[in-house]
């Protein structure tokens, strides 16, 4: 394992713990939200029938959220393994460690991240 992909290791060791908890807690919580939407229940009217699909809507779209964290979580910690964790996807900076802490899951630099927003493109370097 080269010498820079260790050390970027150790830096970023408690962002990944912090992760890999994260990714733990969003596993739980989506079964939960699985088995929520999946349980039928027959309301006894329509009134408590609509409550249900807005109830299930809700979860549907908790659901979505969640999964999509998880992968961005998951990608994560695949750069961390590869050593390329906290170096922007776009610029190829690297992100500070305040962004990181404050969203460990962050592919951009904060000046690329508030360029792609306004502009509508995002431009990966290769």
């Amino acid at each position: 394992m080269p010498t820079t992909i260790r050390t970027a290791q150790k830096k970023f060791r408690v962002l990944e713990e912090e992760l890999a908890a994260q990714r733990k807690e969003l596993r739980s919580r989506i079964d939960r939200h699985r088995m929520e939407v999946v349980i039928e229940r027959e309301p006894d009217d329509e009134a408590a029938a609509a409550v249900e699909n807005v109830s299930r809507d809700m979860t549907t779209a908790a659901l979505e959220r969640e999964r999509r964290t998880l992968d961005e979580i998951e990608s994560a910690l695949t750069r961390m393994k590869k050593g390329e964790y906290g170096t922007c996807a776009n610029c190829g900076a690297e992100i500070h460690q305040a962004r990181l802490e404050a969203l460990p899951w962050a592919r951009l630099c904060l000046r690329c991240a508030e360029g792609s927003r306004g502009s509508g493109v995002l431009r990966i370097a290769s």
